[in-house]
């Protein structure tokens, strides 16, 4: 379980999240992040979370989000919302680095699996775009099902 401020690197593809404020916080309600992508080529794969909200706050930089099918480009200021259950992808359409402020509800184990993923990377099971082998990926696909589900 990370602490408040605590931060995580994924040496593949250079993400370094910041957790603002924990599962542990918020007796389970909310999980608070700072996302800052390196690179200009950051994307996150279509995926859903079945029982989480996801909201973006950008901080810096321009992120392009398909939400349920419907494509938008957020900048600094810019919020983004994906109701639970609804598929959504991202990516950085920007020269440079991005900074998004997440929040997910309730936060379930998305720290757990976050930090899964990260370690994942470290240990050389995963592609140039984070995406874990195929084997790892139906094993946390398994283990984070109210957290995190392939795109219908």
């Amino acid at each position: 379980m990370p602490r408040e401020d605590e931060e995580i690197v994924n040496a593949v593809t250079g993400e370094r999240i910041v957790f603002r404020r924990t599962a542990a916080d918020t007796a389970g309600e909310l999980l608070e992040l700072d996302d800052f992508w390196s690179r200009p080529d950051h994307r996150v794969a279509e995926h859903v979370h079945p029982e989480m909200e996801e909201r973006w706050q950008v901080v810096s930089g321009t992120v392009r989000f398909r939400i349920n099918g419907a494509e938008q480009t957020a900048r600094p200021g810019d919020g983004v919302v994906a109701a639970a259950g609804v598929p959504h992808m991202s990516w950085n359409v920007g020269d440079g680095p991005a900074h998004l402020r997440i929040q997910m509800r309730p936060a379930l184990r998305w720290e757990d699996f976050v930090i899964r993923l990260f370690d994942a990377a470290r240990d050389g099971r995963t592609d140039e775009q984070g995406t874990p082998e195929p084997a790892l990926l139906r094993e946390l696909l398994g283990q984070f099902r109210r957290e995190i589900a392939p795109p219908p």
